[in-house]
């Protein structure tokens, strides 16, 4: 087969077909150089004129050439067709990705040369990472909603628009002492007595027009008990449209017997506060501190004469006051009880997060006299939801700030770009031939090679946000920069500060990385199309040798 000689055949290959299509022959060194390539091919490989006649490793470097060389060289020997799926970035950034077959083309029993047919799949490649991205979504949603349903405190019933119960948690299976299936398919408000039934369908109906009603009502259990509950109707919504609601009844006992004992009786009251770990407190009208338990003492240092009589703004941090305040004005409207957190002044000046429950003491004809609050002490619980939200956006093995939080500040900084125009670059680096550290020492000298790499980051790229984007991959989200000297000046800054070996595992390893940066500009202010340019510059930086980086502006 003559390539010269595709005549007329060529021309309607190379402008009429839809499809990127080129062929390549073999030599005897066993490379392979291009022969002849159609326009979309060029256009979308960004091939030019000069690559006709040239190896397929020097047009696409080692690593991207010699991968294809070793296909096509198997496709030759074995004389069959062979049909992989692969991808590629077009000149202007964009991912590619493609369905390509291999077609041996023999000539005398040998084949010479061979058909490289790339058909663009990258609307149905994108099709599928978007479903495996929703389902993946819809799990995670579904198995958190799951969690919080079931291992709720509170009693939550799940109703269909008509207020038939659809499911029960296990704290309404307690609370009512009845099963699952004797639940299933029985009106809700069939569990609440004659005398409350019409307050409860009053706060059924306002929640089906969006305005939430906190009740008090009784509800039936299955030996005919009452269990006096705060009940409160959420509507779950679609399309602005409820399909559902949830009832949350709270078991109100505890507290109930608490505060008749204390219209009862001061001294039963005392008696009960004497003897809990939590603190209680009582305040007036007028935020004045009435009585405080001698749990305040071990809890917060206090005496219990240090706050009697003391204005509780004086004790709640700034910050927090207000919401104590909206609480306080719910409870004088009519509001049962309350739950906030704050931070609460220990006696040694720390400020420590607290749990307050508050409700209200009413007199005879239901005036408010003065609110009852247990404090409890939640600092450790407190530290260890920080804690684990710093795990949640912090990368364990360095300390940076992970994938997900450096998406989120670059997400923050585009809509900055948008909004103002001011400019700013991404910087994508990894270490060079790491997996060759991995293979030689083993994966825990790697770890500390990765994480004192992360250190050296941190110190060469101070003032701006580096993040591990995932195994020896780090990124900078370089905030502040306008010009090209800038971004030249952190990039050598980083590699400077690879020049001295890393010491690991008892062995000293020479490391060096490849940098390449990205900026913002009109057309490309998103924060796929930053990252892809960022690591095809870095690839590109990569082919010229260690400790080199490439800028795209």
């Amino acid at each position: 087969m003559k390539m010269e000689g595709l005549g007329l055949l060529g021309r309607v290959l190379s402008d009429g077909l839809g499809e990127m299509l080129f062929v390549v022959s073999g030599k005897r060194n066993g490379e392979f150089k291009f022969e002849w390539i159609n326009r979309p091919a060029r256009e979308n490989f960004g091939f030019g004129e000069e690559a006709i006649g040239s190896n397929v490793r020097d047009v696409l470097g080692d690593q991207v050439g010699g991968l294809l060389t070793e296909r096509y060289r198997e496709v030759a020997e074995s004389g069959g067709q062979a049909v992989y799926e692969d991808h590629f970035y077009t000149p202007d950034g964009a991912e590619w990705f493609t369905e390509v077959t291999l077609t041996p083309l023999p000539e005398e029993r040998d084949v010479r040369y061979i058909a490289v047919l790339a058909k663009d799949i990258t609307g149905r490649k994108q099709g599928e990472f978007m479903r495996r991205g929703m389902i993946r979504r819809l799990e995670e949603s579904t198995s958190r909603f799951r969690a919080l349903f079931e291992n709720n405190g509170d009693a939550v019933l799940e109703l269909d628009p008509a207020g038939v119960i659809i499911e029960a948690n296990t704290a309404a299976l307690r609370l009512l002492g009845l099963s699952s299936e004797a639940l299933d398919g029985k009106l809700f408000s069939g569990l609440i007595p004659e005398q409350d039934r019409c307050m409860a369908e009053a706060a059924f109906s306002l929640a089906a027009d969006g305005r939430l009603q906190d009740v008090r009502v009784n509800v039936m259990t299955e030996n005919g008990g009452l269990v006096g509950c705060l009940l409160k109707f959420t509507p779950i919504d679609r399309d602005g449209k409820p399909i559902g609601y949830y009832a949350n009844l709270k078991d109100m006992r505890e507290l109930d017997k608490l505060a008749d004992l204390y219209l009862e009786s001061q001294n039963q009251f005392k008696i009960i506060a004497d003897n809990v770990r939590d603190v209680i407190v009582t305040i007036d009208g007028s935020w004045r501190l009435l009585y405080a338990s001698p749990s305040a003492k071990p809890q917060y240092g206090y005496e219990v004469d240090d706050v009697v009589g003391k204005a509780t703004e004086d004790l709640i941090h700034p910050d927090d006051f207000p919401d104590l305040v909206r609480g306080y004005k719910e409870i004088l409207e009519g509001r049962h009880i309350f739950r906030i957190r704050l931070r609460v002044l220990h006696k040694n000046g720390d400020w420590i997060w607290s749990e307050l429950n508050a409700s209200p003491v009413r007199g005879p004809d239901g005036e408010f006299l003065h609110m009852v609050i247990v404090v409890r002490d939640i600092s450790r619980q407190k530290a260890e939801e920080e804690r684990l939200e710093h795990y949640a956006y912090h990368d364990q093995l360095t300390g940076l700030p992970n994938r997900r939080l450096f998406l989120n500040r670059l997400e923050d900084r585009v809509t900055e770009y948008h909004r103002t125009g001011r400019p700013f670059a991404v910087a994508l680096m990894d270490l060079d031939r790491f997996k060759k550290v991995n293979d030689t020492w083993g994966h825990s000298v790697g770890d500390d090679v990765i994480r004192a790499f992360s250190h050296r980051i941190e110190d060469a790229a101070d003032h701006v946000l580096a993040a591990r984007f995932g195994g020896d991959e780090f990124v900078i989200l370089i905030a502040d920069c306008s010009t090209h000297a800038q971004a030249e000046m952190l990039a050598g800054r980083i590699i400077a500060a690879l020049k001295e070996p890393i010491v690991a595992g008892g062995h000293v390893i020479p490391v060096s990385t490849s940098i390449g940066i990205a900026f913002a500009a009109p057309g490309r202010t998103t924060t796929d199309v930053l990252l892809k340019l960022a690591d095809r510059a870095m690839y590109e930086a990569k082919q010229e040798g260690p400790n080199r980086y490439r800028i795209v502006e």
